[in-house]
């Protein structure tokens, strides 16, 4: 994240931080061990929180791109990715306790470290961060916010090609 989007990376990646600590200060208090799935729950966490900021942090590159206002992409780009952030969110931790329902082991031990590590994700992607641009934005001498564009045109058209990738999914499926 670092390398990709610079100064915003640096900010999520600190962001993830947190969201590592307050998940391992959680689970202290509850006196919970870590063991081999709790650790799987906390690898998906960090994948999800790492997700969310992707989202946030291309929806101001899209808003700046419009509007050469950095503060406005800011606030426009957080409040566009926040329902895309918050469903995916919300079904992983829904997930997560119906798998709570099934086993009282490893899978718990899953189910509940992923809880504690979403539900700190989204505190840490969605204000942390973003209370932290806000107020970087206020700065009159911050006018962009610079990260790498790899991939410089989007303009392609999945629909057209819908049928054929999925006739060639179903055979591949098939042959599975």
């Amino acid at each position: 994240m670092i390398w990709y989007y610079r100064f915003a990376g640096c900010i999520a990646t600190i962001a993830v931080i947190f969201n590592l600590l307050i998940t391992w200060g959680v689970l202290q208090n509850l006196g919970a061990a870590l063991t081999l799935p709790g650790i799987a729950g906390i690898v998906l966490t960090i994948g999800m929180a790492v997700d969310a900021n992707v989202l946030v942090f291309e929806r101001i590159r899209e808003e700046f791109a419009l509007s050469g206002k950095i503060a406005q992409s800011i606030k426009t780009g957080y409040r566009k990715a926040f329902s895309a952030i918050v469903d995916s969110n919300i079904t992983t931790i829904i997930a997560a306790i119906i798998l709570i329902q099934f086993d009282a082991g490893p899978v718990k031990a899953f189910a509940i470290t992923l809880i504690i590590g979403i539900s700190s994700s989204m505190f840490t992607a969605l204000f942390m961060t973003k209370h932290f641009f806000a107020h970087w934005a206020r700065n009159p001498s911050n006018k962009s916010l610079k990260m790498l564009n790899l991939i410089q045109s989007t303009n392609f058209d999945f629909i057209k090609i819908g049928k054929v990738v999925t006739v060639i999914s179903l055979v591949i499926i098939l042959i599975g």
